[in-house]
């Protein structure tokens, strides 16, 4: 074989020479991302977020929500008074006995000596409010309440009068506001925590023809066990309070 000149073992060597660099050069590199990477700060590892349900408030049941309060809340009856005496020492006071289809008559104390006399309060037939507590008045247990209409006439005078249930209705029968949902009357104790009549009683009305409204609702007597509907009606006064 013909051997090399001294030029080709020059380039030959000056190769090798590249050569090696060219190799060093890679490792380094290497070796030296290798390192970069190792010192590298490690985030630390994040705990898992567990997503959050979202809770969706149930809606309220019945009961849950307060219980409305309308006029058939107030147990209202047909009533006749069977004795009625002036009070001892006030005034004003008549003390009946009110037959309301109970066992026995109640007591009832009314403010009505200005408006009303001995023998107009005799075998009245009228209307009471039969679910309120009892209460003394002036030394008299009254166990109810009378319901008249009244106003202030034109000259200033108070006028006050009953609020008359149908004539063909007998003691006991009920008072209702037509239209409404029938609901058991209150009890009285429930009358009084919850105010009840304090919340219905400025709503009750006579319209202009004497007619008794609640809200607009027409209060009328359940006659002959509940089949009839009469209303009940101011014999004077209109477009007056009821109370």
């Amino acid at each position: 074989t013909m051997s090399k000149s001294a030029l080709d073992l020059l380039n030959d060597l000056i190769a090798e020479l590249e050569n090696a660099v060219e190799s060093s050069t890679v490792k380094e590199t290497a070796s030296n991302k290798k390192e970069a990477k190792e010192k590298l700060p490690v985030p630390p590892k994040q705990p898992k977020v567990k997503a959050e349900s979202k809770k969706v408030a149930a809606a309220p049941t019945p009961s849950d929500q307060k219980e409305a309060i309308n006029i058939n809340a107030i147990d209202l009856r047909v009533g006749i008074i069977r004795k009625v005496t002036k009070h001892e020492t006030a005034e004003k006071l008549y003390c009946e006995e009110i037959d309301v289809g109970e066992d026995a008559p109640r007591a009832i104390a009314s403010g009505l000596v200005p408006y009303y006399s001995l023998e107009q309060m005799q075998d009245r037939k009228l209307i009471v409010v039969c679910n309120l507590k009892a209460r003394n008045l002036v030394g008299f247990k009254s166990h109810g309440m009378v319901l008249c209409a009244s106003t202030v006439d034109e000259n200033g005078v108070h006028r006050v009068e009953f609020v008359d249930p149908p004539a063909s209705a007998k003691p006991g029968d009920r008072i209702v506001a037509e239209g409404l949902v029938a609901i058991e009357p209150f009890s009285p104790s429930k009358v009084d925590k919850s105010k009840a009549f304090e919340v219905v009683a400025p709503d009750l009305k006579v319209d202009h023809e004497g007619v008794a409204h609640w809200q607009g609702y027409r209060l009328v007597c359940l006659t002959n066990g509940g089949t009839g509907a009469e209303s009940c009606i101011a014999p004077t006064l209109r477009n007056a309070n009821v109370a």
